[in-house]
């Protein structure tokens, strides 16, 4: 299994030579994103300022173990958590880097996301810094139904970055999976870290059910695809425990 592995690394690292495309080809604006233009907009206010140092939130990082008495949140913390790791600088760059200055990777989030809101499905176009309501999630959704582990937590939202691959692809062919993953590795690190400076549980997830995830978001898998799951718990006053200690032999 490890050669195998080992092979396939060896080949998408040796496909890192760009296409022979047209060079107007090999650009995308900080801007580009998706946008559901027919679905409902709701403006979030610009990021607060985060009050917990960079080495405090390093520091306290860590995946919560249980959720209990979770929340949706208000439209100024998700304002905050999402323009802080994953919104516009300056109005015109992104917070994150990105091979290639393409920005493959999408943001949706689902369950009770927003207070005042119904349980649904959220896209987040961070050139507006809006989120688009895309539909209502069924009556008996679970975050745990879109999750392989039986052991996985429940939470009430899930956090799912998405590729769409053709963006990075018509420069850098099939390397462009690795820049997608790295990306969202990007992505996900900033999210943790604002979650944590804000007191949200946050637990990242590769044991995702990809066909409930693309199904509930009416993604065409050809085009797009689900690669990254981060549970959210905006648990109140201890409503979440993080998870235990493990030994490590005194390294």
């Amino acid at each position: 299994m490890a050669t195998f592995i080992s092979r396939i690394h060896a080949y998408l690292r040796r496909a890192r030579a760009p296409h022979d495309t047209p060079a107007k080809q090999h650009s995308s604006p900080a801007s580009a994103a998706k946008a559901y233009r027919r679905m409902p907009r709701i403006a979030l206010p610009a990021p607060g300022a985060l009050s917990v140092p960079l080495h405090q939130a390093l520091g306290e990082r860590a995946s919560f173990f249980e959720c209990a008495g979770g929340r949706a949140l208000t439209r100024a913390e998700l304002g905050t958590l999402l323009g802080n790791a994953l919104g516009m600088r300056d109005g015109e760059r992104r917070r994150y880097p990105s091979g290639g200055g393409l920005f493959p990777i999408e943001t949706y989030l689902i369950g009770t996301v927003l207070e005042g809101h119904p349980p649904g499905a959220f896209h987040y176009q961070p050139n507006a810094h809006e989120l688009e309501f895309l539909w209502e999630t069924p009556a008996a959704f679970a975050s745990s139904d879109l999750m392989r582990t039986e052991d996985a937590p429940r939470a009430p939202i899930v956090i799912v970055f998405t590729s769409v691959w053709e963006r990075s692809a018509v420069k850098y062919g099939d390397f462009s999976y690795l820049l997608g993953l790295l990306e969202a590795g990007h992505m996900a690190q900033n999210l943790l870290l604002a979650a944590t400076a804000l007191g949200f549980g946050s637990r990242p997830m590769a044991g995702f059910d990809d066909e409930r995830i693309a199904a509930l978001l009416d993604l065409d898998e050809s085009v797009e695809q689900p690669i990254y799951a981060v549970l959210l718990c905006p648990g109140e006053n201890g409503a979440m425990r993080k998870a235990p200690k493990r030994e490590t032999n005194g390294e």
